[in-house]
């Protein structure tokens, strides 16, 4: 019986890889939370579910950072404006 000899240079482990300016083989997916079945509405209401989407200082979170997308996005930041005039936020 013959050894093999592990072959670390053809090996797709992303361990191995030693450059920081390669691609990674690590793929995620990005899912819009209020494009769910069951998803929670977005009403000037809901305070818990806005607060989520508001920084310390009172300024939305994009859209990047949240994982929203652009439609729901639009509709969140009109409700948070909605309720900060109103004085619920």
């Amino acid at each position: 019986m013959k050894k093999r000899k592990k072959n670390f240079k053809n090996s797709k482990n992303s361990l191995n890889k030693l450059s920081l300016f390669q691609k990674s083989d690590a793929r995620f997916s990005r899912k819009c939370r209020f494009s769910v079945k069951n998803a929670p509405v977005i009403d000037y209401k809901n305070v818990s579910l806005l607060q989520k989407y508001i920084t310390e200082t009172n300024k939305i979170i994009t859209s990047k950072i949240s994982n929203v997308s652009l439609g729901k996005q639009k509709k969140l930041a009109r409700e948070i404006k909605k309720a900060k005039i109103l004085g619920i936020l």
